[in-house]
């Protein structure tokens, strides 16, 4: 079974450059600044960027996360992670070092290489992978540590790290005069100092963590050149072990080892979500938009900020259903739902777990989302008019298979207008038979035919506390009332604050 990539089950995939336009308005944006950190290389950004259109494609990254949930294989990998982020750290900036000193570092490195491609392999033949993208990996891999060069790589390492290991030399210190010379038959006195100092150690008991360190002076550098004068037979040996391997990482393993990240990065992202008591679980993707649903999902960018505050809700969208309108008070969770939806069905889209205990999403080919903006006072064009010259962009591009957000639209106009515009925009979408949240303050938006009303609740004894709960019902002609209301500071408890005062 060839290997060619753990994120794309056909090999080669052209990745999307630029941040999607509708990821400020859901939130994605900051979500993956959280997951991506600026260490990280922008590939993986790009990565996050390009959604799967491809059933087939979503399903095999699906699989890798189900292997990596068992904690077995998890460990497998992440500790594999770890050996490579080891490596890296001694091939970082190696080009700029000292003679023999850039040499010595790349042997440590290779070492590390070797052991941790022996110790992958070994662990994902005993264990129990599942998926093709861990498969074709451990198949790849058996073929890999049986190759010439590999066989090479760790015959060359073994035997080149034996022989410096023998190097011995003292170092005479008189004055400024330093000479250094073989070692011969003086007595080695490390041992004994070691020793001599042990209990003097300061040792808290725990393994703590070292930092690899490319420092190196002028003096130590000229030390080393003379060390290497002493014994010309293995130090070139150094460098021509450098010039055979100083490419020595196999172009598959390094397509693995960049990609990887993207599986690590996100589960370490949602754990800390899940710590908040919060679920998350793998979708099934559908290209049918007759059966739609998420049972107790949630925004993951506010589930960062308010962590177990957060609240969760349903969706489900059946037969020939295409538009949920959310109607309700202000500040009631209408937005927070509308971002949730479409974040869901994004990261549905990378293959990722999603937001929630159980879920069926769409797969759509675009999003497009309207969220109100203020005046741009450069268009010399006013709010109602640039409302509507890009919804027109919105309709006139979406296909039956995009997915469209609409928030708070049309609140600059007349109630009567609001409508008027309202149906006509729903009934456009309608026709494109698309799937559409709309988040409005008009709840005659609710009548036309493909809907689903939708309404954010109040507590039932005091409506002007909201639950941020958004259900299935029939909107209660209250909201327009409630916006106007708020709007002008004369809801209940806005009156009896202003009497006591």
């Amino acid at each position: 079974m060839a290997f060619e990539s753990i994120l794309f089950k056909n090999g080669n995939y052209k990745l999307v450059t630029e941040q999607p336009e509708f990821f400020v308005d859901i939130h994605l944006d900051k979500i993956v600044d959280n997951i991506v950190t600026i260490n990280d290389d922008t590939v993986l950004k790009h990565i996050f960027y390009t959604h799967l259109n491809d059933p087939d494609e979503i399903k095999y990254r699906q699989e890798v996360f189900i292997d990596l949930e068992n904690t077995n294989i998890f460990s497998i990998i992440k500790n594999y992670y770890e050996k490579i982020k080891r490596m890296n750290g001694y091939l970082s900036g190696i080009e700029n070092l000292y003679e023999y000193q850039r040499e010595r570092w790349l042997l440590d490195s290779i070492e590390i290489y070797c052991e941790a491609i022996n110790t992958l392999y070994e662990d994902l033949s005993n264990s129990n992978v599942k998926s093709m993208g861990f498969n074709s990996l451990r198949e790849y891999l058996g073929s890999y540590i049986k190759s010439g060069y590999f066989i090479s790589l760790v015959n060359d390492t073994g035997k080149l790290k034996l022989e410096l290991s023998k190097i011995r030399y003292l170092m005479h210190i008189k004055g400024t005069k330093v000479v250094v010379s073989r070692y011969g038959s003086d007595n080695d006195y490390s041992d004994d100092i070691e020793n001599a100092f042990e209990k003097f150690r300061e040792d808290s008991g725990e393994k703590k963590n070292v930092n690899y360190s490319h420092s190196m002076g002028h003096v130590e550098a000229t030390l080393l050149y003379l060390v290497a004068r002493l014994y010309p037979d293995e130090f070139t040996e150094l460098l021509k072990y450098y010039d055979k391997h100083k490419d020595f990482i196999d172009t598959e393993i390094s397509v693995f080892n960049r990609e990887i990240k993207f599986y690590l990065k996100y589960i370490n992202y949602i754990s800390k979500i899940k710590s908040y008591g919060l679920s998350f679980s793998i979708p099934e993707i559908t290209e049918d938009k007759n059966n739609i649903y998420s049972y107790g999902g949630f925004n993951l960018a506010l589930a960062e900020k308010i962590k177990d505050k957060t609240v969760c809700n349903d969706f489900n969208i059946n037969n020939d259903e295409r538009i949920i309108v959310i109607t309700g008070p202000n500040n009631g969770g209408k937005t927070t739902f509308a971002r949730a939806f479409a974040q869901i069905h994004y990261l549905a889209s990378l293959g990722l777990p999603v937001p929630g205990k159980k879920s069926r999403l769409f797969l759509f080919d675009k999003i497009f989302t309207h969220f109100e903006k203020s005046e741009d006072v450069n268009n010399l064009r006013g709010k109602l008019e640039d409302d509507l010259i890009r919804i027109k962009y919105i309709v006139e591009n979406s296909t039956d298979k995009s997915i469209i957000i609409i928030n708070e639209m049309l609140s600059s106009t007349t109630l009567n207008d609001a409508i008027y515009i309202g149906k006509q925009i729903v009934d456009n979408i309608r026709k494109i038979n698309c799937i559409c949240v709309y988040v409005t303050f008009v709840d005659e938006l609710t009548s036309t035919g493909n809907t689903v009303s939708m309404v954010s609740q109040v507590l039932k004894d005091n409506p002007e506390i909201r639950t941020h709960k958004i259900i299935r019902r029939p909107a209660n002609g209250l909201a327009y009332a409630m916006a106007l209301a708020e709007k002008y500071g004369i809801t209940y408890n806005m009156i009896i604050r202003r009497v006591k005062s």
